[in-house]
């Protein structure tokens, strides 16, 4: 399969560096290659580099679209609410804020931003402030520059998974997810809400403890600290990471609503890599962070300074690669014009053999309709005649000897008779049980012929087909 775009997600897991590549066609996102390098910064640099190395030959991938995920206990997470105020000069306003966060002069912050969706009715200005002490993150960037990584975006391992989760999710808007990236002896818990990540806090896992048991703690900790309301709850928990599955097992007795991150990823997953889903949620997060415009949770710790600018010369490969497909499909397209013509070329040449019998055959088939129509009037008139006589006959069946009919009158099914009888009431009940009338109701006044001294009525009814 040919790929357009690839992605290159790099987490840093303890002392482990996992590698997951996500490819793009023009329809679907891959879930391609995973490899997990085991102690990369305690092992020989050269050995590792070769490591790397052949998980992007062997794969055919390239190194410029890395993102790499710092994981919780890097990075200072905080949740700040501003005046609305500020909103124009909110980056101005963030950036006062991480200096009051910075211990000295000396220790500075690479710092991001991002701003959360207002609750309705709220009057503070929410912005989730992601920081990272310069000299730490320098130390990683060095580390995977000697192993020939150059990250074109550093963010959060969490904001990775937060992305992955929303990116298959279907209603996120006034909805809160508990999301739980677990390892062997740690977890990662992030809370989202309204579509945006909001929480996030890593702890170590007491070896003495069950998973249900730290869990529990864990998620009431995550509630409260993600300012859910007294009348909100959490929607759904979510585990991902390589001993998800057991905790889920163990989960599942107190939480019903508690599933794997396999089960909300919407992308293609070869069968050699879906055993790795759980354990590579994260860094498949990462790359696909790479590869969407429109993230939920947007941050890039990396300073201006280290980012990657592509030159013109960069889209020199696609530009001709366009111009390659676009003179395909023209070729193509002048082929099939070509077989087309010759087509229509034989098909006039029929079209006008055909010309003089399809002529007789139409003049038929206008000569028949005409008789049609001819035939339905007639059987109409003779359908609303022979009506007419069963009515007169059911009438002159009902009504008893002393009732006589004045007038009758039968426009396309709605009757009116008039005439003269000593209880005209009594005349609906028999009219209604009659199987070819209906809806008997009597129209005027009924009032007394002084000549007959009978009641004068007039009753309209439906003609029941």
């Amino acid at each position: 399969m040919i790929y357009l775009r690839t992605s290159i997600g790099a987490e840093i897991r303890q002392e482990d560096l996992l590698l997951t590549s996500l490819q793009r066609n023009f329809t679907s996102a891959a879930f391609t290659h995973f490899k997990r390098i085991r102690d990369y910064r305690l092992r020989d640099r050269a050995e590792v580099r070769r490591e790397i190395e052949q998980f992007f030959r062997s794969s055919r991938l390239g190194h410029d679209q890395v993102i790499l995920g710092l994981p919780r206990r890097d990075v200072v997470v905080r949740q700040i609410d501003l005046p609305p105020e500020v909103a124009d000069n909110l980056k101005q306003v963030v950036s006062y804020q991480v200096q009051s966060f910075e211990p000295t002069e000396d220790e500075k912050f690479y710092y991001d931003y991002v701003s959360l969706k207002m609750k309705e009715g709220s009057k503070k200005l929410a912005v989730l402030l992601v920081m990272i002490k310069k000299s730490l993150l320098d130390a990683h960037l060095a580390v995977l520059k000697e192993l020939g990584l150059r990250p074109a975006v550093v963010t959060l391992g969490c904001a990775g998974l937060s992305n992955l989760f929303l990116q298959g999710a279907r209603q996120t808007s006034g909805k809160t997810f508990i999301l739980a990236d677990l390892s062997s002896s740690r977890a990662e818990l992030m809370a989202v809400r309204d579509g945006a990540l909001v929480y996030a806090r890593e702890t170590a896992k007491p070896e003495a403890s069950a998973w249900k048991d730290f869990l529990m703690l864990e998620l009431e900790l995550a509630a409260s600290k993600a300012r859910l309301s007294p009348e909100e709850a959490i929607d759904k928990i979510v585990l991902a990471g390589e001993v998800s599955v057991d905790a889920q097992r163990e989960l599942r007795e107190d939480i019903s609503d508690c599933s794997l991150i396999s089960e909300s990823v919407s992308l293609e997953v070869p069968v050699e890599n879906r055993p790795h889903l759980q354990e590579a949620a994260t860094s498949l997060g990462l790359a696909y962070s790479g590869l969407s415009r429109r993230l939920p949770t947007k941050l890039n710790l990396l300073p201006q300074a280290l980012r990657t600018r592509q030159t013109p010369w960069a889209y020199v490969p696609a530009i001709a690669m366009g111009v390659l497909v676009v003179a395909l499909v023209a070729g193509l397209g002048l082929r099939r014009m070509v077989q087309e013509r010759i087509v229509i070329r034989k098909l006039d040449q029929e079209i006008a053999s055909l010309r003089g019998p399809v002529k007789r055959v139409q003049d038929l088939r206008f000569e028949t309709e005409a008789l049609e129509k001819k035939i339905r009037y007639v059987e109409g008139v003779l359908r609303q005649r022979d009506m007419n006589l069963e009515v007169l006959r059911e009438l002159t069946t009902i009504l008893p000897p002393d009732t006589f009919i004045t007038s009758y009158d039968n426009p396309n099914g709605n009757i009116t008779i008039s005439g003269a009888s000593p209880s005209p009431p009594d005349l609906i009940l028999k009219l209604e049980r009659s199987p070819v009338l209906m809806n008997v109701v009597p129209q005027g006044t009924v009032f007394k012929d002084q000549q007959t001294g009978k009641d004068r009525f007039t009753f309209q009814m439906k003609l029941e087909r």
